[in-house]
């Protein structure tokens, strides 16, 4: 059976890959097929700038390891597009970015999803910054380090900070966040 509304992609249509994927049983090791692999590498075409990480306990053609590779392999790509797409981040702080996600993630910690939607992150200094100036000489003599600390350790308070219009406005405009006219909505 022949599906006739199926278009096929130009290369024309196709973006140019902006890294290169693999799949490795050790640092530095070849490419390798996933049921032999443990880790994956993540190279950065423009700069050849490489990450590695290998699955901590991981053990070759497990299925659970396969899964982690795909998965790891998928989180690879979406950390460093949040970061070059979200802010317009150079190879570093992509490279910087997978150190910090990988390194949690070993750590037991999966980063929540970034407050703000959109899977932008949220400038906690400059947030804590706009909280203080706004709050005047209701602010806690800590400042914007009180703060930030508040919207590290409690869960929440960054979403409940941003609820306040003027806080939001500012911190969008100080951010280059700017909103989206509303005609563009329609």
């Amino acid at each position: 059976m022949t599906d006739t509304n199926t278009t096929t992609a130009s290369p024309a249509d196709k973006r140019e890959a902006v890294a290169k994927h693999e799949l490795i049983a050790a640092a530095g090791g070849e490419h390798t097929a996933i049921e032999s692999a443990i880790g994956i590498r993540y190279t950065d075409k423009a700069s050849g700038n490489v990450f590695e990480y290998l699955i901590p306990d991981a053990k070759a053609g497990s299925p659970l390891t396969m899964l982690a590779l795909f998965g790891a392999k998928t989180k690879a790509t979406n950390e460093t597009s949040r970061v070059r797409n979200g802010t317009g981040g150079d190879t570093t702080a992509q490279m910087e970015a997978l150190d910090e996600v990988f390194e949690s993630i070993t750590n037991g910690v999966w980063r929540e999803k970034a407050e703000g939607g959109g899977g932008s992150r949220t400038d906690k200094e400059l947030l804590a910054k706009i909280l203080v100036e706004q709050l005047g000489t209701q602010a806690n003599a800590g400042g914007a380090p009180f703060y930030v600390a508040r919207m590290t350790d409690e869960k929440g308070y960054i979403r409940k900070v941003l609820s306040n219009d003027s806080i939001k406005d500012e911190y969008r405009k100080r951010s280059g966040k700017a909103s989206v006219a509303l005609d563009t909505l329609a």
